[in-house]
């Protein structure tokens, strides 16, 4: 039976990567696509998952363009309703469109922090991977200890912004939004979010140019682009406060529209 919608070809393709056994392994060995250094991987791929020594550079090349295409992150989270012979689902899907990456520890009804972000880096000053771990490192952790679930787009093989990730953006308790690099996708998305007068929080990191339709309106915190432990310790707790601080000033017309047409 062919899939009858997006999400249920994304969860089929995801269930036939899963399908070949090594693939899986691999991923649940390292809980993630994030693969350590080679010299510490070579062994483990030989002598415990039978990959040949000749083939190596070969199956990493494989591996890791299928783990971008599915938007397998370096969180590998097997879905709840998805364990079969087939093995797990690496990701809990959430309106078709949308992966749930973190939530409060027993907050079910947690309000939610729907991400955009870029997910391929375009500048040469950002390594491949860069944002999948300021997602991981910062602003995850972040938005989690301001008290939200966190949400984000998953899109496989297409920059497209399909309507299930229109949907959530826009049904969203609060949009994070990374400008750096002045992604066009992000931006377009925080057009549509800002015309629905929702909460937005605005984040870029430091060396990036601003906007000046949107730095003029709305405040704009800025993360070490470094990621390093040391800076990462200094911006989670910051970002944090800006998160928590635009939710709860949320009534108070700051937002886009309200700064436009603030009540009487």
């Amino acid at each position: 039976m062919f899939p009858q919608s997006d999400a249920e070809e994304r969860t089929a393709k995801l269930e036939g990567f899963l399908r070949v056994d090594v693939f899986r392994k691999v991923l649940e060995h390292f809980g993630g696509n994030k693969l350590p250094e080679r010299k510490f991987l070579d062994n483990t791929l030989t002598q415990t998952y039978g990959v040949e020594p000749s083939t190596i550079d070969e199956f990493i090349d494989i591996f890791s363009k299928n783990c971008r295409y599915l938007g397998i992150g370096a969180e590998f989270r097997p879905g709840p309703a998805a364990t079969s012979s087939t093995g797990p689902a690496p990701a809990v899907f959430d309106g078709g469109g949308t992966v749930t990456v973190d939530a409060p520890e027993g907050a079910e009804d947690a309000p939610v922090c729907f991400v955009i972000m870029p997910f391929t880096e375009r500048e040469d000053e950002h390594q491949t991977g860069f944002f999948e771990e300021v997602l991981k490192q910062i602003f995850t952790p972040a938005a989690r200890d301001a008290g939200f679930k966190v949400t984000t787009a998953l899109r496989p093989g297409s920059d497209l912004i399909h309507s299930t990730i229109v949907n959530d953006l826009l049904a969203a308790d609060l949009v994070l939004a990374d400008l750096t690099e002045h992604n066009p996708n992000v931006l377009f998305e925080l057009g549509m979010r800002m015309h629905a007068d929702k909460p937005v929080a605005l984040v870029r990191a430091i060396g990036t140019g601003p906007i000046f339709d949107v730095d003029n309106l709305l405040r704009v915190e800025e993360y070490n682009p470094n990621v390093w432990p040391s800076s990462v310790e200094r911006d989670v707790p910051k970002l944090s406060a800006h998160i928590g601080g635009t939710w709860e000033n949320r009534e108070t017309g700051t937002t886009f529209m309200g700064l436009l047409h603030p009540p009487s």
